[in-house]
């Protein structure tokens, strides 16, 4: 219950949160956020909390400065940033940014085969297979949660956090 109080309390804060930042630094902060409400069926043997970022070099500039030397789920935090699908490795959550849909599709089934929550601000993106979808209505960030992507992925998401979002169906 403590939890649900403190998800809604940071969701009442992110009006006036994006009234003085920029939606990247909400992104930013929320990213770190939603790992409280994710549960990991097959937590990864990893010595650190590892957040790959794909297609959004400066995005990952912002995810380095707010979270190094952090800690997410009592591990340090590592920020990776990745050009390609060759490139990626094991992770916790994976952030695509601007990719085609033939890469996107990658990305989605390789975090789906590895147990990665994978997010992204996509249009469509959760329709595609993604579990967590970011967007902004009157400058307040929102929430597409794919389930069934998210079960596929061996993820489970809390119920707060689905409460609050709009589920989509998807592949």
């Amino acid at each position: 219950m403590k939890k649900l109080k403190f998800f809604f309390f940071l969701f009442l804060s992110f009006s006036t949160l994006n009234a003085a930042s920029s939606q990247d630094d909400v992104k930013v902060a929320i990213i770190g956020k939603l790992s409280n409400f994710i549960t990991w069926k097959s937590p990864s043997n990893n010595q650190n909390f590892i957040i790959t970022v794909v297609g959004d070099k400066a995005f990952k500039k912002h995810l380095y400065t707010k979270y190094n030397e952090k800690n997410i789920n009592s591990k340090k935090v590592l920020v990776l940033y990745v050009d390609s699908i060759d490139d990626l490795r094991p992770s916790d959550i994976l952030y695509t940014g601007k990719l085609s849909q033939t890469e996107q599709y990658k990305f989605i089934n390789y975090s789906k085969k590895n147990s990665i929550l994978s997010i992204s601000e996509a249009y469509g993106f959760a329709q595609r297979g993604g579990i967590i979808q970011l967007y902004f209505v009157s400058q307040n960030l929102k929430f597409k949660i794919n389930h069934k992507a998210s079960i596929q992925s061996n993820l489970k998401i809390n119920a707060a956090l689905l409460s609050i979002a709009t589920i989509v169906k998807g592949k």
